[in-house]
């Protein structure tokens, strides 16, 4: 079963915390609206419900529980290749 990796980031001085897959966009987004945040922690998931629940346990939060409605959704070796090919260029610049 492939995993993501996924990051936290903090901005202590704005109390704002994210927690996101690696990605461009997710950079992005981060980059335009947490200038400021610092990475924390990194980690790996295979799920969404397990990243949800990986982002809880670290910060000691509890249990994560999901919407009634919400159904896990595992990540594909398609989603796992195109975050690698991401790392590797993340990592060049």
């Amino acid at each position: 079963m492939p995993e993501l990796v996924f990051e936290i980031w903090r901005d202590d001085a704005a109390s704002e915390q994210s927690m996101a897959q690696i990605s461009r966009q997710n950079d992005n987004v981060r980059a335009a609206t947490m200038p400021n945040a610092a990475l924390v922690h990194s980690f790996k998931a295979a799920s969404d419900f397990d990243a949800f629940q990986t982002n809880y346990d670290w910060n000691r939060w509890g249990n994560w529980k999901p919407e009634p409605d919400w159904i896990e959704r595992f990540f594909t070796d398609e989603e796992a290749m195109v975050q690698q090919a991401y790392l590797e260029e993340r990592q060049i610049r």
